[in-house]
């Protein structure tokens, strides 16, 4: 690797006391040594918190410690790694996006990487693996300059089922063709921008689709990246969902709300509307015997 940058891991979460370990875990295992690990509760009331504590404290040495009525904060350097550190924020927010701007508000990383609850690396040298790809790739390219590394996605269903969702489309003009898990943004870049808070379910969508159409470089790599847990989530696409995502494309092609209204109307539904008469056993063996699917 040409030389060590610092990666900033943030997780948001909130009363998810049965997933956040497996994500913890997934990440201070991670044989990439430079990371500073960012934790965001939404003021959790479930023991998410405590678990968060008792983790860190096992884990690392607590520098730094603020707990008011209103916020509770910690710092800390890992035992076994002094350039591992964590941060830990509980506070209440008013939406994951606010939650997203107040990790990247601590990130001294010079990459930002978003890895929710529930979900996880790949692998334990995910990272390590795709920054060495990033740097091979400025070895041989010309220019460089990229703000955003993006892969593919494992999705879980349930145990033994899941599937490989790679992304095969570099044009991000109206939808990002990846999973925001893995991907790696410029810390800068998101300082700047900042995730738009109007927004409750497409604010990652108008941020990358933002900056790609102002210009700003994009570097697909071959590589799994993250595991998306889709256990629980509604398979049904929703009507915020669908105006949210109209008003973002609408800002660089006008006639894309109807594209879109045409796609949901002959596609989406329907295959939503198959979906939902079938048990969810069914479903996930469906979507597993399928195989892989493309972005």
């Amino acid at each position: 690797m040409a030389h060590p940058v610092k990666i900033s891991v943030i997780t948001i979460v909130y009363n998810d006391v049965n997933h956040i370990a497996q994500t913890m875990e997934s990440i201070f295992t991670q044989t990439y040594p430079h990371i500073e690990y960012i934790i965001i509760d939404g003021d959790s009331c479930d023991g998410t918190k405590e678990l968060i504590l008792k983790t860190i404290s096992i884990l690392a040495t607590i520098t730094q410690k603020n707990d008011s009525p209103d916020k509770f904060y910690l710092e800390a350097t890992h035992n076994q790694n002094p350039h591992f550190c964590f941060k830990f924020l509980s506070q209440k927010d008013k939406g994951i996006y606010d939650a997203m701007n107040k990790g990247v508000s601590l990130a001294s990383g010079e990459w930002c990487n978003f890895m929710n609850s529930g979900d996880k690396f790949y692998q334990t040298n995910t990272i390590e693996e795709c920054f060495k790809k990033y740097f091979n790739t400025l070895k041989t390219e010309w220019g460089g300059g990229y703000s955003v590394i993006y892969g593919h996605t494992q999705i879980y269903y349930a145990p033994h089922e899941s599937k490989i969702l790679y992304t095969k489309s570099n044009n991000h003009r109206y939808h990002h063709k990846f999973i925001h898990q893995s991907s790696f943004i410029k810390t800068s870049l998101i300082a700047f921008y900042k995730y738009d808070t109007r927004f409750k379910i497409a604010g990652d969508t108008d941020f990358f689709t933002k900056i790609y159409n102002k210009g700003y470089k994009f570097l697909k790599i071959e590589q799994i990246i993250s595991i998306f847990n889709a256990n629980g989530i509604s398979d049904g696409p929703s009507w915020k969902g669908f105006q949210e995502d109209c008003k973002i494309g609408y800002g660089y092609h006008k006639l894309f709300p109807i594209f879109l209204g045409s796609l949901y109307l002959f596609c989406i539904l329907p295959k939503t509307l198959i979906k939902s008469c079938l048990p969810s056993c069914i479903k996930n063996k469906i979507r597993v015997l399928l195989g892989k699917k493309y972005l």
